[in-house]
């Protein structure tokens, strides 16, 4: 989302980053973003640096880190919709 209403490419995987440089576009987020994106970077975390502590996982983490990135995921589709249109 960042890229196609910028032309530039953020050098970050920091979820709260992004959405936080979305508010210079005059684009608001809903608080609940933030604490999805704030709680999903330790599981992409331990794929792209191995030797982290591993994390255990219950049927109750899995499906709340689906949800969480579900919602981020149609809240971005939804405003690139409206800002498109």
């Amino acid at each position: 989302m960042h890229v196609a209403l910028t032309g530039l490419h953020s050098f970050t995987r920091d979820l709260v980053e992004l959405i936080e440089s979305l508010k210079a576009l005059n684009i608001i987020p809903p608080e609940k973003l933030y604490m999805y994106a704030d709680a999903l970077p330790p599981h992409y975390t331990m794929v792209r640096c191995p030797g982290r502590k591993p994390i255990t996982y219950n049927q109750g983490t899995v499906w709340r880190c689906i949800e969480y990135a579900r919602e981020i995921i149609k809240w971005v589709k939804k405003t690139i919709s409206q800002e498109e249109s």
